[in-house]
């Protein structure tokens, strides 16, 4: 907790948070899991899409009850659900998870040079 002196304090009643992103496979999620949790009453405070160097794009998202960032797995796999399509990413984040707000897109391409 910041010291009421502290200059670098967050002003009064603002909500800082911050992605970390984690390549941990340890900090995933399958598909089945995430499923089973929403409809238990779970939720989603945030959802990341990250477009890797192959051009798929993986979704990363933020559990309202648990901390941290976990990768989306595949329904009966420690690999990452990917998409070629961002809009089909985006169809599974609104339609399967339920999930209609913001979406933060990121890629891991650069720029030809």
């Amino acid at each position: 907790m910041p010291k009421k002196d502290d200059k670098r304090a967050a002003p009064a009643g603002r909500d800082d948070e911050v992605w970390i992103a984690a390549h941990n496979p340890e900090h995933a999620i399958r598909v089945r899991s995430l499923t089973a949790y929403l409809q238990n009453g779970g939720g989603l405070k945030d959802v990341r899409l990250v477009q890797g160097e192959d051009r798929c794009w993986t979704i990363f998202v933020r559990l309202s009850s648990r901390p941290g960032e976990h990768r989306v797995n595949m329904f009966k796999s420690d690999k990452p659900k990917t998409y070629r399509d961002v809009d089909l990413a985006l169809a599974c984040v609104r339609e399967d998870f339920g999930y209609y707000g913001p979406v933060t897109l990121v890629t891991e391409l650069t720029a030809p040079t």
